[in-house]
């Protein structure tokens, strides 16, 4: 059921105080308007007409809150059956507004875990984000890639699962140079019968879930029984294992702290800037940690920041068993409810006075306290930066934001482009972009054409998009890895869209080997010292778009490479797949096939051997 308030013409506390006496006593959620009917605030209630109330009167109220009433010119409102799905409605209206005055988690960033596929008959080891799916047992989350790629990497050197694809592993005749580094048991080629590699699997799963001593002590009796059988080679491979856990185990664990399963929540705030820092505690072992920077509202205070950052970012995720924070909360009990209902088992929010805990909690707090202040300095240092830039290009406009564009390929295969986006506060990684080139009619060697076709993408959406978001998320500055005739196509783009933005093009000039390059910009070429600020600016984030650019052509490729020429084969699916790879080893051996073979091969029916037949003979 939704109200609004009577009177456009009434403002700030008058607005309130005309709708107040029309609401009931119930769960809902508010919406405070200007007089564009923008959003200024969204907020949830238990009692709407008390909470409503509060914003009546004319004093009594924070400096961010008294600015927010006076704004006022409209309200609306949602009503709940209970306290809960009015928090549910508050945080996606907010993520739906984005509303000035409230508490807002910018990064929706979603975290690696370890994904074990026991729904294989040889498990695999892979990192994962994405959708949970039957079958597969997942460990985490990690803070981070690189510390889910360490701890695949310690999985591997004790335990030896694969983590290759199916299509490599099925495919094989013989070991791949992990097993001979020790990193794999090499399953593919039988060096290992499936029951003992599934019982590594259930080691391995039980060392994520922080048995550390169990696995130690398996070892042990397996090390000992080799040593008595006098099969010394494996006695010493049992004792390599035995002590890369006891090394792991000492470098991972939280100085046996007594905490199994948490999220450590440390905050610190400097005027209306704030960071908090989220320690990820899994199986009495630190998974790493993050740091988020939502905004504040103009000023919100630290505890509506925690429960505001709390009902965000689990909106998303799946909270830990315990939730650690240095004090208690204003909404403890809904939150509870909220996070309980996400994990689908009890969630504990916990404020230690004392203890190793509480110096726990300290140590997420300094964390945040260090990323914050270096923030900070970034900040100022990239904003002063981007003066200087405007000075020596003689830009009017002030510099907020920079896109850098680079295309990548291996003598026209795999061709892409990107372009990376970066503004005051440093690289902004939600507005990268990739562009597969798949375009026939564009030679994936020339440069100039691929330049082209990502600017048509990219500026041509003009056409499609609301035109007010679209130029709001404009650049004010373009650069281009290339020289004067990539700047030209970029250009002759833009001129067509009617779209004025400069563009600098980076060319390596003939010092090239001495740090020196050369400058495009309209129609004049620059050069700076070598110890120029600027040169290392352009340089840096130059080197950025080539490592975007870099990573994600070899993506492309280790994907092209490892296709199977059966996946293009109409009608067979990955079962089929992997029967005719077992069966014959390779795809091309099964493009040598005959009718009669194929028809040999479990589960291929008559009809799937002659579609398979006529694709490679055809």
């Amino acid at each position: 059921m939704t109200q609004s308030g009577p009177n456009k013409f009434l403002e700030g506390e008058e607005v309130v105080a005309s709708i107040v006496k029309t609401l009931p006593n119930k769960p809902g959620v508010y919406r405070m308007l200007d007089d564009s009917g923008n959003v200024l605030y969204v907020g949830k209630a238990k009692n709407l007409r008390n909470r409503v109330s509060s914003y009546s009167r004319v004093s009594g109220h924070s400096l961010r809150i008294g600015r927010m009433i006076s704004a006022t010119r409209d309200m609306n409102f949602f009503i709940t059956e209970t306290e809960l799905e009015a928090l549910l409605l508050e945080q996606n209206l907010i993520k739906k507004y984005n509303p000035r005055y409230n508490v807002l988690l910018k990064d929706d960033k979603s975290f690696p875990q370890i994904a074990i596929t026991r729904n294989k008959q040889f498990p695999q080891v892979t990192k994962y984000r994405g959708k949970k799916v039957d079958g597969v047992k997942y460990f985490g989350p990690y803070a981070s890639a690189t510390a889910v790629n360490n701890a695949i990497n310690y999985i591997q050197k004790i335990f030896q699962l694969r983590n290759c694809r199916d299509s490599n592993f099925y495919g094989r005749s013989r070991a791949c140079l992990l097993h001979f580094i020790n990193k794999c048991s090499a399953p593919c080629v039988g060096k290992i019968s499936e029951q003992e590699y599934l019982r590594t699997v259930d080691e391995a799963e039980n060392f994520l879930l922080g048995k550390h001593t169990e696995i130690k002590d398996s070892l042990q009796n397996d090390m000992l029984k080799a040593s008595k059988s006098l099969d010394f080679e494996r006695a010493a491979f049992y004792r390599d294992r035995i002590e890369l856990i006891a090394k792991i185990q000492s470098s991972q664990n939280i100085n046996n702290l007594n905490v199994k399963d948490a999220d450590v929540i440390g905050l610190f705030k400097l005027g209306n800037e704030v960071c908090i820092q989220v320690f990820f505690i899994r199986s009495y072992e630190n998974r790493g940690n993050h740091a988020f920077f939502p905004k504040t509202g103009g000023g919100a205070d630290e505890i509506e920041i925690v429960e505001n950052f709390i009902a965000q970012f689990y909106s998303t995720k799946i909270p830990a068993k315990e939730i650690l924070i240095s004090s208690s909360l204003r909404s403890n009990e809904v939150l509870l409810n909220f996070l309980t209902e996400r994990r689908k088992s009890k969630v504990i929010i916990r404020s230690p006075s004392k203890g190793r805990v509480k110096d726990l909690i300290k140590t997420a707090e300094k964390n945040a306290k260090e990323a914050l202040e270096r923030k900070i300095a970034m900040k100022a240092s990239q904003q002063s930066l981007f003066e200087e830039v405007e000075t020596w290009l003689k830009i009017e406009k002030k510099i907020k934001k920079i896109e850098v564009y680079d295309n990548s390929h291996i003598q026209g295969s795999f061709p892409i482009g990107c372009l990376v986006a970066i503004n005051s506060e440093g690289y902004s990684k939600s507005d990268y972009r990739k562009y597969n080139i798949k375009d026939s009619s564009i030679n994936p060697k020339d440069d100039l054409a691929i330049m082209g076709h990502v600017f048509e993408r990219r500026f041509g959406k003009i056409k499609n998009e609301n035109i007010d978001d679209f130029l709001k998320n404009l650049p004010d500055l373009i650069v281009i890895d290339g020289g004067r005739n990539q700047m030209n196509v970029a250009s002759a783009i833009l001129k067509k869209y009617k779209i004025e933005i400069p563009i600098l093009a980076i060319a390596k000039g003939e010092k090239r080997n001495e740090g020196r390059e050369d400058f495009y910009f309209q129609d004049r070429i620059y050069n700076f010292p070598t110890s120029s600020s600027l040169l290392f600016f352009f340089q840096r984030i130059r080197d950025e778009v080539h490592r975007f650019a870099i990573g994600a052509h070899r993506q492309k490729r280790s994907i092209g490479i490892n296709k199977s020429e059966l996946d293009e084969v109409y009608g067979i699916g990955p079962k089929k797949k992997k029967e005719l790879l077992q069966h014959f080893g390779s795809a091309r051996e099964v493009g040598k096939a005959s009718l009669k073979d194929l028809l040999g091969v479990k589960g291929i029916s008559k009809n799937s051997a002659e579609i398979i037949f006529n694709h490679f003979n055809s």
